[in-house]
């Protein structure tokens, strides 16, 4: 990758089979089925550096309320790092040291229970896909993230940004309910 992807893409989780984290792993398996469609990231003058939101239902409670961006992130292209020592590619990480945006009631699970994201590019049918893993553990007060152990994932899920994919999910994915886009989508400059 020469510069990290922008744009709507559409996301899929993945069940993860976890030991000690079976109880979390379950929760976000629903979480993420039922409440989570991918995620936004924004365009940036440095290609290296920007920030995204994810797609997520406005209301856990609402079975059908409208999906919006939230749970913000910065993003980084790196070269390397050491949750993804296997990595024979870069590789886009997200932080989530300051998940709040308006913010939403979901967004204050983000500020208790720190995640942190390390995705990676494949080759697919149309383009790169995404696939992702997320790890538990704390931020510091620099933004500076600590897996509580970089042995065990707490969720795995595919990213894809191509139109197909996106137009795939609204017609056989969705459950009818309506989704606030940023249209368009922000622009930062770094």
């Amino acid at each position: 990758m020469s510069a990290e992807p922008v744009g709507l893409a559409a996301g899929t989780p993945f069940p993860l089979l976890v030991g000690d984290n079976k109880l979390i792993a379950e929760w976000l398996d629903l979480f993420t089925d039922k409440n989570w469609r991918g995620k936004v990231y924004f365009s940036s003058t440095n290609k290296r550096v920007s920030q995204g939101r994810n797609r997520v239902r406005k209301s856990f409670v609402l079975p059908n309320s409208p999906f919006v961006p939230m749970f913000k992130f910065t993003t980084m292209l790196l070269d390397s790092h050491p949750l993804a020592p296997g990595a024979k590619s870069n590789l886009v990480i997200l932080n989530y040291a300051d998940p709040l945006t308006k913010p939403y009631m979901q967004e204050f699970l983000g500020v208790k229970l720190h995640v942190y994201d390390v995705m990676v590019a494949v080759k697919g049918k149309y383009g790169p896909i995404f696939v992702g893993k997320t790890w538990l553990g704390k931020y510091d007060k620099n933004g500076e993230f600590t897996a509580s152990d970089p042995d065990k994932l707490t969720a795995r899920y595919y990213l894809d940004f191509n139109e197909g994919a996106i137009k795939e999910q609204r017609e056989h994915h969705w459950d009818g309910s309506d989704e606030e886009l940023l249209d368009p989508i922000p622009h930062i400059d770094n």
